[in-house]
C-alpha cells in the first residue's frame, strides 16, 4: 500500500463508529433516529439468553417460531467464556500457522496491527479468531493475493470456513482487501448522481475476484461479530446453501471493486437460520437472499443497498425492522430503476422467490423519493419477481421477531 492510501485507510479507521456514511450532518442524523426508532437497537440481539417469547405467538403467522430459532444455537459465547489458548503478533506469527497449531479449540487472540494474507486462511471448528481490544481498528487483516474471473466458482475468499461447526467466530477485527493505487468505483453521497463505471466488473484490472469471508458446506454455529469488512474485491460475505444457524453481528460493510454482473459484491445469505443484525452495509451492490435462503432474519441494520431475493431463495425469511436506503446512484446503468427497496431477479435470468417472505416495519427511502413498502400496519411479501402487500393485519403484538431473554 502507498503511503497515501495506507493514511487515508488509518484515519478512515479511526472514526468514531457512527460516522460512516459520508461525514455531512444530514447523514449523522439517519443513523441517530435509525437508533432511536428500532425498539432492538439498544439489545445485543444474539447473544445467549433469547429464546420464543409464547406470549407473542400469532397463529396466523406459524414462521414466528422458526424465525425465534435463527442465529448461532445458544447464543455467541460472552468474550470471557471461552479460553484464550495461543496470542500473536504482526510480523512474527501468522493466522494460518496458529491455527494449525491450536488442537482442540479455544481463542486466538491477534495483537494490534497489521496482519498480511497472502493465500487463503482454513479454517476449523472450535475456533475463534479475536482482536485484543475489542476495537477493531486496532486489527487489520490485509488480503493480499490476486484471482482473474473463470467463472462463478473461480472467485477466491480470504477467510474460508468449509464444514466449521461448534463455534468458530471472528470478532473485533477489520478485513482489508489491498489493491495498492487502486481504490473501488463509487460515490460518496446519498443524493450524488450515477456514474459510469460504479456497477461495473473488471474495475481497471481483471484479478479483483477475491471476496472476504466464505461459510460453505456443513458450516454451522458460526459467527463474524464487531467486525469492518472494507473493499472486497466481491462478495465481502457468502454463504452457502447448505450452511446453517449463522449470526452476522455489528459490522460494517463498506465498498467493493466489482459491483456488476455475474453474482458479485453480494452480502450473500443462501443458508438457513441466519442471523444478520446491528449491521451497517453500504457501496456493495446487494444484500442477496437467494439459492437455498430459508429462516433467515434480518433485523436491526442500517442498509444503503437494495434487498434483493434474486434467485431461488426457499422463502419463510423475515426483514423487519430495518432503516434500508437506497441512493440516488444505486443504479446499474443511468436509466435502471429496477433495484428498489426491496427488489427481486427478472424472469429471463433469474428462478422466482419462493413464498412467505415477510417485509414488515422497515423505515424506508428510494433515491430521494420517499418511504416504499414500509405503511406499519401492512405486512409485505415477495411475490416471485415483484413485491406487494400481504396482509393487512399484522402480528398481533407488533413484531414477527418474538422474542425475550429467559
Amino acid at each position: 500500500m502507498n503511503m497515501i492510501k495506507l493514511l487515508l485507510l488509518v484515519l478512515s479507521l479511526a472514526l468514531t463508529p457512527y460516522l460512516f456514511f459520508s461525514g455531512n450532518a444530514h447523514s449523522e442524523n439517519v443513523v441517530k433516529q435509525h437508533l432511536d426508532k428500532h425498539p432492538l437497537a439498544n439489545t445485543q440481539l444474539g447473544d445467549p439468553g433469547w429464546v420464543f417469547d409464547a406470549a407473542k405467538a400469532d397463529p396466523r403467522y406459524p414462521d414466528m417460531v422458526e424465525w425465534a430459532k435463527a442465529g448461532v444455537r445458544g447464543g455467541i459465547p460472552f468474550r470471557d467464556a471461552s479460553t484464550i489458548v495461543k496470542t500473536i503478533s504482526p510480523g512474527t506469527d501468522n493466522i494460518q500457522g496458529a491455527i494449525d497449531q491450536v488442537k482442540n479449540g479455544g481463542v486466538i487472540i491477534l495483537k494490534s496491527g497489521t496482519y498480511t494474507l497472502n493465500s487463503p486462511v482454513y479454517f476449523k471448528s472450535n475456533i475463534i479468531l479475536r482482536g485484543e481490544t475489542g476495537n477493531p481498528n486496532d486489527v487489520v487483516i490485509n488480503i493480499n493475493f490476486r484471482q482473474t474471473w473463470e467463472g462463478w466458482a473461480s472467485k477466491r475468499y480470504g477467510l474460508v470456513m468449509h464444514d466449521v461447526k461448534n463455534a468458530f467466530g471472528i470478532e473485533d477485527v477489520t478485513l482489508f482487501y489491498l489493491v495498492p493505487n487502486l481504490e473501488p468505483k463509487d460515490n460518496t453521497g446519498y443524493s450524488d448522481k450515477w456514474v459510469q463505471g460504479v456497477m461495473n466488473n473488471d474495475v481497471d484490472r481483471d484479478d479483483l475476484y477475491v471476496g472476504l469471508i466464505k461459510m460453505s458446506g456443513t458450516t454451522s454455529d458460526s459467527w463474524v461479530d464487531n467486525c469492518r469488512l472494507l473493499e472486497s474485491g466481491t462478495d465481502p460475505i457468502l454463504t452457502e446453501k447448505t450452511t446453517t444457524h449463522l449470526t452476522f453481528r455489528d459490522n460494517f460493510v463498506d465498498r467493493a471493486y466489482n459491483k456488476g454482473g455475474r453474482g458479485n459484491a453480494y452480502f450473500d445469505m443462501r443458508g438457513q437460520y441466519i442471523l444478520v443484525t446491528g449491521n451497517t452495509i453500504k457501496r456493495i451492490r446487494h444484500l442477496a437472499i437467494e439459492m437455498g435462503a430459508k429462516y433467515v432474519v434480518v433485523t436491526n441494520n442500517y442498509i444503503e443497498v437494495d434487498v434483493n431475493f434474486h434467485q431461488g431463495d426457499l422463502g419463510h425469511n423475515l426483514v423487519e425492522n430495518n432503516t434500508i436506503r437506497v441512493p440516488e446512484w444505486h443504479r446499474a446503468d443511468a436509466n435502471h430503476n429496477n433495484w428498489k427497496v426491496f427488489a427481486t431477479g427478472n424472469s429471463r435470468q433469474h428462478q422466482p422467490a419462493s413464498s412467505e417472505n415477510m417485509l414488515y416495519k422497515n423505515i424506508t427511502d428510494l433515491r430521494g423519493e420517499g418511504a416504499k413498502y414500509s405503511d406499519p400496519n401492512v405486512v409485505y411479501a415477495v411475490l416471485k419477481y415483484s413485491i406487494g402487500a400481504y396482509s393487512e393485519k399484522p402480528p398481533i403484538h407488533g413484531t414477527f421477531y418474538a422474542i425475550k431473554k429467559e
